[in-house]
């Protein structure tokens, strides 16, 4: 009888021993994915499109630009990471000029969790992201005929666009995080790695400029 009870207490133990390791391993391996919303500003060094504009009595390109934020965190125990697709759109006009300019943008994230903490966490890392922007150039002057829609008749319209790929570091902190919601903070600085040429789908372009070195600073505020 001493036996069986023997046998009983060891079985207990190893089998709490097992559910703890069982556990364990759960908790080493566990991620979490979360879809998210976000508003977030780039703050360009400058474009070199804008010494065109200037000397052409055009008004230049916002440097800030607003941008819209939706995306896929994963977070797991020792590392964490996004997908993220975003939308910026900005206009600019002076007496006689206008532009808009608009611009789509992926991107992703990898990072280490330097703190993992329940309520709390820190994160850094990479970011990688391409940027599509098209730019609207207008003449505030301009009138359209729908009686005469030919388009050699029609002027005061101009339309650019380009593309470019950033590198840089980024870092992230979560707050909330044992909460129904979640926030986090979002800052980057992109390095363009492309010239970022501008071309047009509607017209030959002469004399173009190039927006290579066009880096750019990120924050952005995430809700999930």
């Amino acid at each position: 009888m001493k036996r069986i009870l023997l046998l009983v207490a060891l079985s207990s133990v190893f089998y709490t021993y097992s559910q703890e390791e069982v556990k364990k391993e759960e908790e080493k391996f566990k991620v979490t994915a979360d879809v998210y919303f976000a508003f977030g500003l780039q703050f360009h060094d400058d474009f070199n499109l804008n010494q065109k504009l200037v000397a052409s009595n055009v008004v230049p390109l916002n440097t800030t630009r607003p941008e819209f934020q939706v995306g896929m965190n994963i977070f797991g125990k020792k590392y964490s990471g996004d997908m993220e697709f975003a939308f910026s759109q900005n206009d600019e006009a002076n007496e006689t000029t206008k532009n808009k300019d608009m611009g789509f943008t992926g991107r992703f994230r990898f990072h280490y969790n330097l703190i993992n903490k329940e309520k709390i966490a820190f994160t850094t890392g990479l970011s990688l992201a391409g940027t599509s922007t098209e730019v609207d150039l207008y003449s505030r002057n301009n009138t359209i005929d729908l009686n005469d829609l030919n388009p050699n008749n029609t002027v005061g319209l101009i339309s650019i666009r380009n593309q470019q790929f950033y590198v840089g570091p980024s870092a992230s902190l979560y707050l909330f995080r044992n909460k129904s919601y979640k926030l986090r903070l979002n800052v980057g600085y992109e390095f363009s790695f492309t010239n970022g040429k501008w071309k047009s789908d509607y017209a030959s372009i002469n004399n173009t400029v190039k927006e290579s070195g066009n880096n750019r600073l990120l924050v952005g505020l995430v809700l999930f």
